[in-house]
């Protein structure tokens, strides 16, 4: 179903079943999975991927070039891929990735809200939330079932963990750390994201094993030791927990920015 006033490139891939509304403009290189909407008004270009049952709402502009300085040549340019069943709201933009990576990525099952933008060349994961007006630079990775609250702000080339949540009007200029909350102006780690990890079905034994992590990673250093000896003193206590193993990974290697502390 093409809306007589969309333009839709001869070359597009169309998927069964796609929807296409009133002024929709879809580019040459876009291929768009089943069951895709396009409710109207929505522009796709560039080398643009977009999975089934996902939609996107009116003003959207998904794949076109990023405003990444260094890279303003199209045919260079890498790419944007979108996952299964997202909602993609009014006003949202994405960017195309560039040659510095493999092209901007989104999972499936995300919910991206009005007037958000992610940046050239970030990995999204899957079951992401970012509320209205979230600003997201380029290179920044998110892994799944984060939640990023209304206008909030990432820096480039940082990483937020999984399930982890960023309070509304955060500016986040380091790593968030999995499964916990950071919040403030500049946003430092508050406490353990008990709410959200209960609705995903962690147990009390998951909470408490996450925590002691967390609790020995900020201790202030009055007994002489360093993060990495008390890392390496609840890893004893936490190495039959997934979860709080995955955090002490995060920490040692995932992070790349550092973490910011409550103050």
């Amino acid at each position: 179903m093409i809306h007589p006033t969309a333009i839709v490139h001869k070359n597009a891939k169309i998927g069964a079943d796609v929807k296409i509304g009133p002024f929709c403009t879809v580019g040459e290189n876009v291929t768009l999975g089943d069951r895709v909407e396009l409710v109207s008004s929505v522009v796709i270009d560039g080398h643009t991927e977009i999975g089934d049952d996902t939609i996107v709402y009116p003003f959207a502009v998904l794949g076109v070039m990023s405003q990444d300085l260094k890279f303003q040549d199209h045919d260079t340019m890498t790419g944007l891929s979108i996952g299964k069943r997202n909602r993609i709201r009014e006003y949202v933009t994405i960017h195309s990735g560039t040659p510095a990576s493999t092209g901007t990525e989104i999972g499936d099952d995300c919910q991206i809200m009005v007037n958000a933008h992610i940046g050239h060349d970030c990995k999204i994961g899957n079951g992401v939330v970012m509320s209205n007006l979230v600003q997201v630079a380029g290179h920044v990775e998110i892994e799944d079932n984060a939640i990023i609250s209304a206008a909030s702000g990432i820096v480039q080339f940082c990483r937020i963990g999984r399930n982890a949540f960023v309070g509304g009007m955060t500016g986040i200029a380091t790593d968030v750390l999995p499964y916990s909350i950071f919040e403030g102006r500049h946003g430092v780690y508050r406490t353990i994201n008990k709410v959200g990890l209960m609705r995903h079905g962690f147990t009390t034994e998951d909470i408490h094993a996450i925590h002691a992590v967390y609790t020995a990673f900020f201790s202030k250093e009055e007994d002489g030791t360093t993060a990495a000896d008390r890392l390496k003193n609840v890893r004893k206590e936490v190495k039959n927990n997934k979860y709080a193993m995955d955090a002490i990974d995060f920490i040692e290697n995932r992070s790349q920015r550092g973490v910011s502390a409550k103050q």
